[in-house]
């Protein structure tokens, strides 16, 4: 029979951009924090605080290599989970993510007590009245770091478990609380004492952000079960530190870039070019403001697809998040480039004053601005490969880029050039990252470490005898239809007349509720996803739909239903396996029926 449907992306649009807007809240409201930190010390507290917290950076990152590798792991490897229907697991996944997030970072505590001084001397260098101000820093941001990671942790698996509207939540309530506090302190503390309160108003803002912890643990679209054991549990220890690996690698490598940083900044820069310094290291604050929201729908939402096998969705989702990314970054390097005193008078630097160093300060951010694009690119590469559980073209992009380009020509450029060297350098290690990540996947693919088709390294669209991959409208004149084409599909490609029969029998009750109950109401796109394959022994079929929640593997067949074969009873009798899962705010439905191969 001639193929009539073919698979759309209308459910996986509407899945983008459901994700897309608190995903986008989730890390403005994260970035925004990080960033507000440099505009209200510089603001309150004047040029010198701003390029202390600047040379504190190092340890800001250092503290934060457990949260964004723990949080980014548990993030992919929970969502995989889901996707593949392991809620158990997931949910043990949860658990392990902020056991190891919290005791990781306890090491930090001791630390932050012991060297914060010493390291605060070292960063200072030629500028020794810097130094109070860095080791203040420094020392609190060590002493929260357990609260940070577990916060981060919590942010970053909401979004996998159907709550990316409480991922948003998180960093909004806690960034309010944050600057409130911030703001507050600066006031009130005096000026000797005040970088103590500017750091520890991340930690307070992080502990009201917990909160989003109640409505999640009471939400009906939670999957992850709190009564789940962590009891073995502790194997998926390997599976989160490979996941999260490629970030963990890029915040280690940012504290090692940005201490080489320090110390060529301390050195041989000028009293006049240091301020314009600190605000290109806070640049990268900024453009993540916007492109990091786009580029986080990948690690819960491709991660899940992946896991699904649901290839054409992965493609679909990744190419809009590719083109709003580049969108977003060409626009915020227009403006960067046309009106670059904006950034003074945000971080409260003072231009006049900044042109007194060897560089233009207006020539320094418009060259540092260039490297925008290149940014973008490697970054979504950084996100993709580790959402698909391939990391190594982002461990290679983030070595090449911040742990071998990025301080050699930095150093070098700003000893010879001064802080314009740095824009420089900026351009160079965005390049040479993008070079080395396509290597990365050519030298791989060559070698036969990894496999898949394009720069995606997704199997190739061509598909094997015996999966049919369709996207129908959700209205009941189509059932009959599809259901004559899946009938078909399955008797030709298993032999098993009989099985087919009972396949298309169940797959019609599970569409006429799916219609019926989980459209009811439901305006907009209505359109439904079927999977067939056929296996060896049996005949699966997984149904998605983005209906309201409908669950048929407990729905209870009414009166007026029993001409109707008992309605959904059917379906428990025909099917070896009957399941449903709520993923991704996604209705999934999988039915197996075993063929004779199984029984012979």
């Amino acid at each position: 029979m001639k193929i009539t449907y073919t698979r759309n992306d209308r459910i996986i649009r509407r899945k983008f951009y459901q994700y897309l807007i608190p995903t986008v809240l989730m890390v403005l409201a994260m970035q925004f924090g990080s960033l507000a930190d440099s505009i209200v010390v510089g603001q309150f507290l004047g040029d010198q605080a701003l390029t202390a917290s600047s040379l504190a950076l190092p340890v800001v990152f250092l503290v934060q290599i457990p949260a964004m590798m723990i949080g980014g792991g548990s993030a992919i490897v929970g969502a995989n989970l889901l996707g593949k229907r392991l809620v158990d697991d997931a949910s043990k996944v949860f658990k392990l993510s902020l056991f190891l997030a919290f005791t990781m970072s306890l090491v930090f505590v001791p630390l932050g007590i012991f060297l914060s001084e010493p390291v605060a001397r070292l960063f200072a260098g030629n500028f020794p009245d810097l130094i109070p101000m860095v080791y203040q820093y420094m020392l609190i941001y060590a002493c929260q770091s357990p609260i940070i990671a577990v916060g981060i942790v919590v942010a970053y698996f909401l979004p996998s478990d159907n709550s990316p509207n409480l991922g948003a939540a998180f960093f909004v309530i806690g960034n309010v609380v944050h600057l409130a506090f911030e703001i507050m302190l600066c006031l009130i503390l005096d000026p000797s004492v005040a970088m103590y309160g500017a750091a520890a108003s991340t930690g307070i803002g992080m502990i009201a952000g917990m909160v989003v912890l109640i409505p999640y643990a009471r939400s009906k679209r939670r999957m992850v079960n709190f009564k789940t054991p962590l009891q073995g549990g502790f194997h998926f220890t390997k599976d989160l530190l490979r996941a999260g690996s490629a970030t963990g690698a890029q915040t280690a490598l940012l504290a090692l870039f940005t201490v080489v940083l320090n110390l060529a900044a301390t050195a041989y820069l000028t009293e006049a070019e240091l301020p314009v310094y600190a605000m290109l290291t806070n640049f990268s604050f900024v453009i993540d403001l916007f492109l990091l929201g786009i580029l986080q729908i990948m690690p819960s939402v491709v991660s899940s697809l992946y896991g699904e096998k649901d290839y054409f969705g992965v493609k679909s989702i990744c190419r809009r998040v590719f083109t709003l990314a580049m969108i977003v970054t060409a626009l915020l390097t227009a403006i960067s480039i046309i009106y670059p005193q904006l950034f003074f008078f945000i971080f409260g630097v003072n231009l006049d004053s900044a042109k007194g160093g060897a560089n233009d300060p207006l020539l320094v951010i418009r060259t540092y601005c260039v490297s925008f694009l290149f940014y973008a690119v490697n970054k979504y590469f950084v996100f993709y490969y580790p959402s698909i559980m391939v990391n190594a073209p982002a461990v290679v992009s983030n070595v090449v880029r911040i742990g071998l380009a990025g301080p050699l020509s930095a150093y070098l450029l700003m000893m010879s050039l001064g802080v314009i060297g740095y824009a420089y350098s900026a351009i160079i290690m965005e390049v040479v990252a993008i070079v080395g990540a396509f290597l990365a996947v050519f030298i791989g693919k060559k070698t036969k470490k990894l496999s898949g088709n394009g720069i995606l390294l997704l199997p190739k669209e061509e598909k094997v005898a015996g999966y049919l991959d369709i996207s129908i409208p959700a209205e009941k004149a189509e059932i009959s239809k599809v259901v004559e084409e899946l009938q078909d599909y399955a008797e030709k490609n298993s032999g098993d007349k009989k099985a087919a029969a009972m396949l298309a029998l169940a797959t019609e009750e599970v569409l006429d509720n799916t219609i019926a109950y989980g459209y009811r109401h439901k305006i907009g796109a209505r359109y439904i996803d079927i999977n067939l394959t056929t296996k060896e022994d049996a005949l699966l079929v997984h149904i998605r739909d983005d209906g309201l929640n409908f669950d048929p593997t407990s729905f209870v067949a009414s009166d007026d239903e029993e001409m109707r074969f008992h309605g959904i009873e059917v379906v428990r009798k025909v099917a070896s396996e009957f399941r449903y899962l709520r993923v991704l705010n996604m209705n999934n439905t999988i039915m197996e029926i075993t063929t004779s191969k199984r029984g012979a």
